[in-house]
């Protein structure tokens, strides 16, 4: 087995197209949420709070990014009986949909999420920031 190995890495470009194509459903959508892009070490890379968003959005949408990333999957895919001693264990864990990876040929390089408005609404908002990128898994 190799030592090292090439990997994909999320661009400032890329972070920036999610970002703008998730205002721009929330905006058609008439919701006002927060943005959040991690890279796959769950860093923060781009964050982005509309206008009107609730504060709270903040937090949340942070967490279902990291969450995404880390888990390597959609938030809210916990069964609940799981999900509050998942919660408890891991600070920044959510199972609140909402958050989705940025998956490449198999390699998750990052995860985006929306947050703040209806649930129905973020995930449309997230898939829509994911959809802005070329050569990605869609969900």
């Amino acid at each position: 087995m190799p030592d090292i190995i090439p990997t994909h890495r999320l661009t400032e470009e890329a972070s920036l197209k999610m970002l703008a194509a998730g205002v721009a459903k929330a905006n058609a959508l008439g919701c006002k949420v927060s943005l959040a892009v991690v890279d796959a070490s769950c860093r923060l890379i781009a964050f982005l709070m509309m206008d009107g968003a609730r504060h709270f959005s903040i937090i949340t949408t942070k967490r279902k990014a990291i969450t995404s990333a880390s888990q390597r999957m959609p938030t809210g895919y916990a069964p609940e009986e799981n999900a509050l001693s998942m919660a408890v264990r891991m600070n920044d864990f959510t199972n609140v949909p909402g958050g989705f990876p940025i998956e490449v040929g198999g390699e998750v390089v990052g995860a985006v999420a929306a947050g703040g408005a209806k649930i129905e609404q973020d995930v449309e908002v997230a898939k829509a920031a994911l959809a802005a990128l070329a050569g990605v898994r869609r969900f």
